[in-house]
């Protein structure tokens, strides 16, 4: 691909006739490389606010908050065009989240380079590696909802997608000459079952910031009542949590428990960690908070989730090690032979042969051929 100076700005479509336009396009191409920026360090449900897209000949930006990007999904979904993406496991929770899409014919540019074995695979490395495109990394935590944006933030963008098909080439010769195609292939089609988790707030959730199992009582019921506020405040604002108030301030707060202004604007300023429309508007429902959880005393009690039994344990124990094991011989790292949660599934269900193992329906037909065998076989010597 030709050097963005040469190509020109990237097109900006935030209409639904380009987005038609663009599909129609992109339908008839073997491949094109995509990319989204979403703005979850500056909202409290984050979206996804850029759509980067390239081909061998142009770049596009597509707004989200503008269009309906179902044109989009129906390409993205086709099994005859490659869609290039980098890392590509949070944009397709984004998407299937956001949008309902389903992936088909995933090419992955990290995937590749960790199937090869590399351990060096964000996109920066490897842009500056290949390309020598050296990218701004303050603009990681850039609000990609403002609008207008800046012109830097769109010439940002458009580099996450600009080189992935030149890389992606680079990278199909060294997975030919390493035998790891197929490899690489299956790992790209499990990428594309993954799915978003809904992960509703959760008030007991408090026990998880550090710090909140040594309160002297009734700090953990003060905790309690400050993180719950904390979520109101954040639905109130569209920020992120910690936008709002930071875990060090409500904990600070819970441990000092501060019943009136002054005590509580000492806290804030010692901690530097709290919204000023928190402190210049909502001060007062801080101190009711605080109020609450001294006059309840005591917060309600950690959810503890079941144990396993120790059986289950020491077989995922034993398979963790039989993919180390392989993960070592192979040169890469042990997730790409299989996840965890596959490795509990197999623990918990026992197989005794090949036939139970394929009864599960927990390993497909590539991994089944791959690495029945040998699950078997380690199983097997867990009595």
């Amino acid at each position: 691909m030709n050097d963005a100076t040469v190509l020109g700005p990237p097109r900006w479509v935030d209409d639904d006739a380009g987005l038609a336009a663009l599909a129609a396009t992109l339908r008839e191409v073997p491949r094109f490389a995509i990319d989204t920026e979403s703005n979850s360090l500056h909202a409290y449900a984050e979206r996804v606010c850029l759509v980067q897209v390239s081909t061998a000949e142009f770049d596009v930006i597509v707004d989200p908050l503008a269009v309906d990007l179902a044109p989009l999904g129906e390409v993205i979904a086709s099994e005859s065009v490659e869609k290039v993406m980098h890392g590509a496991d949070y944009d397709v929770m984004c998407f299937k989240r956001g949008y309902g899409f389903s992936f088909a014919n995933l090419f992955d540019t990290m995937l590749a380079e960790r199937v090869l074995g590399r351990s060096k695979y964000g996109l920066g490395s490897l842009l500056s590696e290949h390309f020598g495109f050296a990218a701004d990394k303050k603009m990681q935590r850039f609000d990609w909802g403002r609008r207008p944006l800046p012109q830097h933030a769109i010439d940002y963008a458009r580099y996450d997608t600009h080189f992935l098909l030149t890389l992606r080439d680079k990278q199909i010769s060294a997975l030919t000459e390493a035998d790891r195609l197929e490899e690489h292939a299956h790992a790209c089609q499990r990428q594309t079952q993954v799915e978003p988790k809904l992960r509703p707030f959760e008030p007991t959730a408090f026990w998880k910031i550090k710090g909140a199992r040594k309160l002297d009582e009734p700090g953990p019921a003060v905790l309690h009542e400050l993180f719950v506020l904390r979520d109101e405040l954040a639905r109130a604002f569209d920020r992120p949590h910690f936008r709002v108030a930071n875990d060090a301030t409500l904990l600070e707060l819970a441990r000092g428990r501060p019943l009136d202004s002054r005590a509580l604007g000492a806290v804030f300023d010692r901690t530097r960690g709290v919204h000023p429309r928190v402190r210049r508007q909502y001060a007062d429902r801080v101190l009711q908070a605080i109020e609450r959880g001294v006059d309840k005393g005591s917060a309600p009690p950690q959810i503890r989730l079941p144990s396993q039994p120790r059986a289950v344990v020491e077989r995922f124990d034993a398979l963790r090690g039989w993919r180390k094991t392989v993960a070592e011989t192979r040169k890469i790292e042990p997730d790409i032979v299989l996840g965890k949660n596959t490795l509990m599934a197999i623990a918990t269900a026992a197989p005794r042969d090949a036939a139970e193992l394929t009864e599960t329906g927990l390993l497909d037909a590539w991994e089944q051929q791959r690495y029945g065998e040998g699950i078997v076989a380690c199983l097997s010597k867990c009595g």
